[in-house]
């Protein structure tokens, strides 16, 4: 059974029967709801773009911190990469050039990263922050890649400065006598036969007993006695491919063994007029690794100034005759 419905009616100051059904009030309510549909619809806007939730403030402002760490750590990355373009200079034009190596060419230098693309990680965020996180990676790559060739390139060339070291550490470069050169390398005039003949080192004329130095540093190769050079040393030099005699020696050290190491200026015994001299003096020569006689004077240059060598030179020159026979 249906309940009835009444409403007060003032003109007649008593409750009459709803004979509508209810209408005035459905519509009522449909008015209602429609104003509270179409407020729900821009409240929900508001609430979601100015009422964020703690979390989603958090996430964008750790966003934004990773893009400016990200920034900074590029701006590091320039940095890195001016100090790497002195340092390939310097190998370009000092290191390689004073060694003698060709540079690394350009290509090398500028090779890039092969294969797949070994960024589309980044493409997937498909946004500002995924771009910067991919031209980051590819500069630090590319910076990192330059660092592996140029700390190659240095590895090499300190192996060939220790290696130019001891070439120089071994290159005869100082007269194992203080005293004149009186006769040089070349034709010379034999003391007793009066003729011409080849002389292959230099004579110096030093006191019965003056010190002899290795010219170079080296390792013993023999120590001697016959009836040409007199007591006599030769030491072998062999990181520059060189050999040197030292004759007419009057005492060799008894430090001086086969196949003992020995350093440029050390003493290896006292000079004299043993074997085939006329008096006392030095005999020293110096041979390549085919065992051919070179002038000795000409790598006396290294441990003298452009005077000093210019006079010794001419000493060695103007001297004719030897004290060899």
């Amino acid at each position: 059974m249906s309940k009835k419905r009444y409403y007060y009616d003032p003109k007649s100051c008593r409750y009459v029967e709803d004979k509508s059904g209810g209408l005035y009030s459905g519509r009522q309510v449909l008015w209602v709801a429609a104003l509270a549909l179409l407020s729900a619809v821009p409240l929900s806007w508001i609430i979601d773009t100015v009422h964020e939730t703690p979390q989603e403030v958090a996430l964008k402002t750790e966003k934004t911190a990773l893009e400016e760490g990200i920034m900074k750590f590029g701006d590091r990355l320039d940095l890195y990469a001016r100090e790497l373009e002195k340092l390939e200079e310097s190998d370009r034009r000092l290191h390689r050039t004073l060694l003698g190596v060709e540079p690394i060419s350009e290509d090398i230098r500028r090779l890039g990263v092969g294969g797949s693309d070994p960024y589309e990680e980044f493409d997937r965020l498909g946004s500002p922050t995924g771009t910067l996180l991919k031209e980051t990676a590819q500069r630090l790559d590319r910076i990192e890649s330059r660092i592996n060739l140029q700390g190659a390139s240095l590895r090499d060339l300190l192996t060939l400065a220790n290696e130019q070291m001891d070439r120089n550490d071994q290159m005869p470069a100082i007269l194992p006598a203080s005293g004149l050169v009186v006769s040089g390398f070349g034709m010379r005039n034999d003391p007793l036969l009066g003729v011409r003949r080849m002389h292959y080192g230099i004579d110096i004329s030093v006191r019965q007993g003056s010190p002899v130095v290795a010219s170079a540093g080296g390792r013993i190769l023999k120590r001697g006695y016959n009836a040409s050079y007199g007591h006599h040393v030769i030491i072998s030099h062999p990181a520059s491919e060189t050999e040197t005699l030292y004759a007419h020696l009057s005492v060799i050290d008894d430090t001086v063994r086969r196949g003992r190491a020995i350093e440029r200026g050390e003493r290896i015994g006292l000079s004299g007029n043993t074997g085939r001299s006329v008096g006392p003096h030095v005999h020293f020569e110096v041979r390549d690794a085919g065992g051919r006689a070179i002038n000795p004077v000409s790598f006396m240059s290294l441990s003298m100034t452009p005077v000093q060598y210019a006079k010794l030179k001419e000493d060695s020159e103007r001297a004719t005759r030897s004290l060899d026979y």
